[in-house]
Formats: C-alpha cells, structure tokens, sequence
C-alpha cells in the first residue's frame, strides 16, 4: 500500500498521520511549486515561529501593566494566564485544522467550511477589520513614540506618515520570506523596551505606592483593560497564512 502511495507522488509517512491526508500537497492552496518562477512556500519552521511570536506579541505585552493597574495584580495575572492557556489551545486546534484542509489559506475558508457562505463573509470581514486597526494600533504606537522624543514639535499625522510609509513598502512583497527577517528585529524591540520598563521600575519606583490585590474599578474601566491582554494574545488570523 505504501509503495502504491508513493508511486503516486505521495509521502507514505503522511498516511499514517490522522491529521494530514495523503494527498496535502495536492489539495494545498499553491498546489506543488516546483519549476515555478515564484515560490510561495518560502518560510522554514524557525521563520514562521518568529513570525508568529512578533504577530502575537507585538505592542500588547507593553500594555499588559495598565490592565493590572486598573483591575489589580491577582485579577490581572489570572486573565493573563487564563487567555495564555486559551490561546495556546485555540493555536492548536487552528494547525490541527490546516493539516486536515490544506486548501484553507485564511479565515474565509475555514468560514466557510465551517458555515458555509455566509461564514465566510463574516470572517473574511472580521479579519480585515481586525489588520486595519492592528495596523492602526502599530502606527499609533510609533506616532506617540516620536512625539515623545521630539516633544511634539512636529504634526501628530507627520509622525504617523514616517511609519505608515515603511508599512506600506514591507506589504509590497508577495512572500513572507523576507519579511520573516524584519520580525527578528521586531520581536527583539519589544523584548529590550519590556526588559527597560522592568529593571527602570525597579530601580526608580513610585514613592509610597503600594500593590493592591484587588483594584475597585467600574464595569467599563476592567472592560477596556482586559481588552488589553486579549490584544496581546489575538494573532490567530496569521496562523492559516503561515502554517
């Protein structure tokens, strides 16, 4: 059986493998590439977990702070450690389901086989929404950061322009391969910037502050701070494009 598999182009290690079907390459979305001018399957494993860190990541761990200063520090880490767990989950269940339908490229197709057209409209939209403030929320980080060190001396959308420029070229490529090497530096920025904020912190705190367990807040005050986390967590729509 295994020879027959293999004499039809197939990986006879994929047919003992429940969660891929012996003929993935056939059913994937770039189809089998060989000969072609250009390759979409560029990425290795090490690029696309680099990807993956730097997507979800991103500027939401700077933000993780404010959530504990708002509903407290015990709270707080329990919403942190809750929504790590889940989202480790759900990213587990996201590669499951690639490996089962290779054809699935984004949250479209997985809408709408799950329900059909009209889930995959609704999730099509969702994602495009959802990289349209993602984006937003890059640009407004890089905006408040450049007004910070030229003490707003310049326009507010002049310092927007300086970072939506270069976005707008690193999107040109039609691969991900080297934008997968930008990531590094990325996810290298936010990890010294997290480390800066730590050890300045410690060095320098508030005088006469304490930490409180539990923080009184309103419903929409602990609303918007836990939807803090959830951003730092929400990379998931990358997951079918990279896998």
């Amino acid at each position: 059986m295994e020879k027959k598999y293999e004499e039809d182009g197939y990986d006879s290690r994929q047919i003992h493998n429940s969660d891929r079907p012996v003929n993935y390459d056939n059913e994937d979305v770039f189809g089998h590439e060989e000969g072609h001018d250009i390759k979409y399957k560029t990425l290795s494993w090490q690029l696309v977990s680099v990807l993956m860190i730097a997507e979800i990541v991103s500027n939401g761990m700077l933000s993780l702070p404010s959530s504990l200063a708002v509903v407290g520090i015990v709270p707080g880490l329990i919403i942190i450690v809750f929504l790590g767990i889940f989202a480790t989950y759900t990213s587990w269940l996201l590669v499951k389901f690639k490996l089962r339908h290779p054809e699935v490229h984004n949250m479209g197709d997985a809408g709408y086989i799950l329900f059909g057209p009209v889930g995959r409209e609704i999730l099509s939209f969702g994602t495009v929404v959802f990289a349209v403030f993602a984006t937003g929320g890059q640009l407004l980080a890089g905006q408040l950061a450049l007004g910070v060190l030229s003490n707003n001396k310049l326009c507010l959308m002049l310092y927007t322009g300086i970072f939506a420029i270069p976005t707008l070229i690193c999107s040109f490529p039609r691969t991900l391969d080297g934008l997968s090497w930008i990531s590094i530096p990325s996810v290298l920025s936010i990890m010294v910037a997290g480390v800066v904020g730590m050890v300045g912190a410690g060095l320098h705190p508030t005088p006469g502050h304490l930490i409180s367990i539990t923080v009184p807040s309103t419903f929409f005050e602990a609303f918007i701070s836990i939807t803090n986390p959830v951003f730092a967590y929400a990379g998931h729509f990358m997951f079918f494009i990279m896998v």
